[in-house]
C-alpha cells in the first residue's frame, strides 16, 4: 500500500464521506462498498482505517463533534465574558452571525437511531452531551449567579434536549428554519422562568442521571 494511501487527509475523505451519506441517504446506505464509492476510494483502504461499520461510526461522531467544538471555541474568543452565554446559545441554533452551523445536522439523528444497537456509541453521544451539558451548566453560573446550581443543571439538561429534538424537527424533518428563532427565544424564557422562581425546588436530584 502506497504512504500516500495511509494519510490522515484518507481518513478525513472517509470520514466525510459517511456523513454524507448519512445525511442524504440515512442509515441504510452505509456500507463500506457506498462508503468507498462516496469518498472515490477502494473497499479495502476503507477497511484499512476501519474494522468494521462500528469503529467508523464511533470515530465519526468524535469527528463531527470536533468539528462543532473547533467553530464554537472559534466564536468564543470573538465575544466578551458578558457575551459568551448569548453567543453560545445562539451558537447551537445557528442564529450566531459569521458564526455557521456544520450542515450536518441530519447526520446526529442517524447516530442517535444507530445508538440503539451500539452501546460505544450510545456511551460515546452520552458522553460529548454531557460535556456540553457541563459546559452550559458553567456559562448559566457566570451569566446568572442568582441562579441556584440544580437549576443550572436542569436548565443545561432542557437546553441539550430541546437544541437536539429542535434539529431532528427542522433538518431531519424539514421544518422551516426560521423555527430556530421560534426556539431560541423559547429557551431564553425558560432561563427567565427559573430566575423568577423564588422558591426554587429541584425536580430532580440529578438530571443527567441515566438508567444504565
Amino acid at each position: 500500500m502506497k504512504q500516500a494511501d495511509q494519510s490522515p487527509d484518507k481518513k478525513t475523505q472517509i470520514l466525510d464521506a459517511a456523513a454524507h451519506l448519512l445525511r442524504v441517504q440515512g442509515a441504510q446506505a452505509l456500507s463500506f462498498e457506498n462508503i468507498a464509492k462516496e469518498a472515490d476510494l477502494s473497499r479495502q483502504l476503507i477497511r484499512y482505517y476501519f474494522s468494521d461499520l462500528e469503529d467508523l461510526i464511533v470515530e465519526l461522531c468524535n469527528y463531527l463533534a470536533k468539528g462543532y467544538r473547533d467553530l464554537l471555541v472559534a466564536g468564543v474568543v470573538n465575544v466578551g465574558q458578558v457575551e459568551r452565554l448569548q453567543f453560545f446559545l445562539d451558537f447551537f441554533f445557528d442564529l450566531a452571525d459569521g458564526h455557521p452551523m456544520p450542515a450536518n445536522l441530519e447526520v446526529y439523528d442517524t447516530l442517535i437511531a444507530y445508538s440503539v444497537g451500539s452501546d460505544r456509541l450510545r456511551e460515546n453521544m452520552c458522553g460529548q452531551y454531557s460535556v456540553l451539558g457541563q459546559v452550559m451548566i458553567h456559562e448559566l453560573a457566570i451569566a446568572h449567579p442568582e441562579l441556584d446550581g440544580k437549576a443550572c443543571e436542569e436548565l443545561s439538561f432542557l437546553f441539550v434536549s430541546m437544541m437536539h429534538s429542535h434539529w431532528s424537527f427542522v433538518a431531519s424533518l424539514g421544518y422551516a428554519r426560521e423555527h430556530s428563532l421560534l426556539t431560541r427565544k423559547a429557551i431564553d424564557r425558560l432561563i427567565a422562568s427559573y430566575i423568577d422562581d423564588e422558591v426554587f425546588v429541584p425536580v430532580m436530584g440529578n438530571p443527567w442521571s441515566r438508567d444504565v
